[in-house]
């Protein structure tokens, strides 16, 4: 299932167009994933998913909707 998750998460980087469900989604694979091997492949994802993000900004006006994981 984790492996699943990993290959979703994929997904959503690779899509021509992000909203902010898939922002919402990602993060929530990123919480259901508890290996440490898969969890380095999904920080490197969640990289190039972080240069992405001023495409969601900008169809929801800010960047308001960031998680605040501290």
């Amino acid at each position: 299932m984790t492996t699943q998750l990993l290959a979703e998460a994929q997904d959503i980087v690779d899509k021509q167009e992000l909203v902010l469900k898939d922002y919402q989604r990602f993060n929530d694979i990123g919480d259901l994933i508890k290996d440490d091997e898969l969890r380095f492949y999904y920080d490197n994802l969640a990289e190039a998913f972080e240069v992405r993000l001023p495409e969601i900004a900008a169809k929801v006006g800010s960047y308001s909707f960031i998680k605040d994981d501290v």
